[in-house]
């Protein structure tokens, strides 16, 4: 029974184009109860739940589907002292394609993401028993206090996927309260970051020390670790320059927080391609001994390590049951006792993009001089991939690459390269998919948001037939360019910080705009 409907007036004019401008109802205290039998479904958005709102279901389901893309993708703006309840055992399952949003407090039974194609925004959420992530990410509210997604159920195997994690994963802080100890019970935090054109999926595994009750939160990012060049040498040769975690514990510094940690590592950590090398490899911890450095915690000797057979990923585990988790001392990386082991970038970028009656493959490499040929690779399914060609390595300190498949399916094609050094030893780029249909035109900015440069792949049509204009988003005009080549890099070291647009003129005077981010 809904107790109270106050209509939201949808403001037109001047402010038609606003966020605001689509919310359709706010219902105050709501209480929302199934039957034997029976689901709650909710469909279309635009529905804002305050003051005390509860949706009772026991066995049955509630299928939040969200058909509107438009903004704001909200259900759910609970007021500070309203709390959104899903109460007694049922299943609430985030589906659709658009993103679905819910901000303030709201408490899950079991959660369930399964979004074919559209996202999922979390603010101050709680899933009390089992989280399931199937497919479509899910954002948490990141820079926003400690806000996360907290999995309250102390039980190790709390958050499951029938995907393997693959298709959803936790963009930003994950929570999880935990007290049950040994290997056997790790507790798998399913983290990543998108960061174009990778989608990085990038897990930690915590083996608590003991059975006191504890909360954990880590979050991952795929960027230089805060003074990464201040190490403890020796033991630690030196750490990785394109990544880090954070972890930290409710009750930090005491051994009832002590766990050992483990840190995965993938393509984009650029980890030696040897395995005997990879031996070297340590999980580092920002710490203050003698003042703060990254350094080797614990005792002396390796890191224990669990690689997948196609080398593409792994774990790094600590060999010592660790504290020291409080705020100024929550940061951790992979790093290496070893002068041998590579860890900062040797791929830069790894692109794919329909060409007309062809999809052209791109890369950009730094530091080669051991690697002797890039094997590139495809595969219809994005699980068996075949050999399609070889570009052998200039074996200098930076390269780019051009290739080409000239014969790509219809609907989807997978591509990556097969890295491989001098020694034998191979290493896998990331997986780049393009649908593709005879004669598209594929253009592709990247990075976004841009730092120094911006990379424009414009298809071979293009090249002496297209003029690009940069404007600032307030109309601006800052420059014209016209392409006499398919790959066009940008330098927009000197612009402030804001965001811009990349104007593409056609000869046919057809436009394309293109907005970016500059930071």
């Amino acid at each position: 029974m809904i107790k109270k409907i106050i209509p939201l007036l949808l403001l037109f004019g001047c402010f038609e184009k606003s966020s605001h401008a689509q919310q359709l109802v706010r219902a105050t205290d709501v209480n929302m109860v199934t039957t034997a039998g029976t689901k709650i479904v909710i469909d279309g958005g635009g529905i804002s739940f305050i003051g005390t709102s509860v949706l009772t279901s026991t066995a049955d389901s509630i299928y939040l589907v969200k058909t509107s893309a438009t903004s704001p993708e909200g259900w759910l703006d609970s007021t500070a002292t309203g709390v959104m309840n899903v109460t007694s055992t049922g299943n609430v399952f985030f589906r659709g394609t658009n993103r679905q949003s819910f901000f303030g407090k709201t408490r899950f039974y079991d959660l369930t993401i399964r979004n074919t194609a559209g996202d999922t925004l979390l603010s101050s959420c709680e899933v009390r028993n089992l989280l399931h992530l199937d497919t479509g990410y899910v954002f948490t509210k990141s820079g926003y206090g400690n806000d996360s997604l907290l999995v309250s159920s102390s039980t190790p195997a709390a958050i499951v996927s029938t995907s393997g994690f693959g298709k959803s994963w936790v963009h930003g802080r994950l929570s999880r309260i935990e007290n049950q100890t040994g290997a056997a019970n790790e507790y798998l935090f399913p983290i990543g970051k998108i960061k174009l054109p990778d989608s990085l999926f990038a897990p930690i595994k915590l083996d608590k020390f003991n059975s006191t009750t504890n909360t954990y939160t880590a979050e991952y990012f795929p960027c230089k670790p805060f003074n990464n060049t201040i190490i403890n040498n020796p033991p630690v040769d030196h750490i990785s320059s394109v990544e880090y975690w954070e972890i930290s514990a409710t009750i930090p510094n005491t051994s009832d927080a002590d766990v050992k940690v483990s840190l995965s590592w993938r393509t984009y950590s650029q980890v030696s391609p040897i395995a005997s090398v990879r031996d070297s490899l340590i999980v580092a911890q920002y710490v203050d001994n003698g003042g703060f450095k990254w350094d080797k915690t614990g005792t002396v000797g390796i890191h224990a390590k669990t690689d997948l057979p196609d080398q593409t990923f792994g774990y790094i585990k600590h060999r010592d049951y660790i504290g020291a988790l409080s705020f100024l001392e929550r940061r951790h990386t992979l790093g290496t006792m070893s002068k041998y082991n590579a860890l900062p970038i040797r791929l830069i970028y790894f692109t794919a993009v329909g060409d007309g009656n062809k999809v052209r493959l791109n890369w950009e490499v730094a530091n080669e001089q051991d690697t002797r040929v890039y094997e590139v690779q495809k595969s219809l399914t994005a699980t068996s991939f075949t050999f399609l060609s070889n570009v052998s390595s200039r074996q200098l300190s930076h390269s780019a690459y051009t290739d080409f498949d000239y014969a790509p399916a219809m609907g989807w094609n997978y591509y990556r390269l097969k890295i491989i050094d001098k020694s034998g030893s191979f290493s896998y780029s990331p997986v780049r998919a393009v649908k593709f249909s005879k004669g598209m035109e594929d253009v592709k900015i990247f990075p976004v948001p841009a730092t120094d440069v911006l990379n424009v792949q414009l298809p071979s049509s293009y090249i002496n037939n297209v003029t690009l204009q940069l404007f600032g988003v307030d109309g601006k005009y800052i420059a014209t360019l016209k392409p006499a080549v398919s790959n066009v890099q940008i330098n927009v070291k000197n612009l402030a910080a804001a965001t811009y647009v990349l104007k593409m003129i056609k000869t046919n005077d057809e436009t394309q705009s293109y907005p970016f981010i500059k930071q």
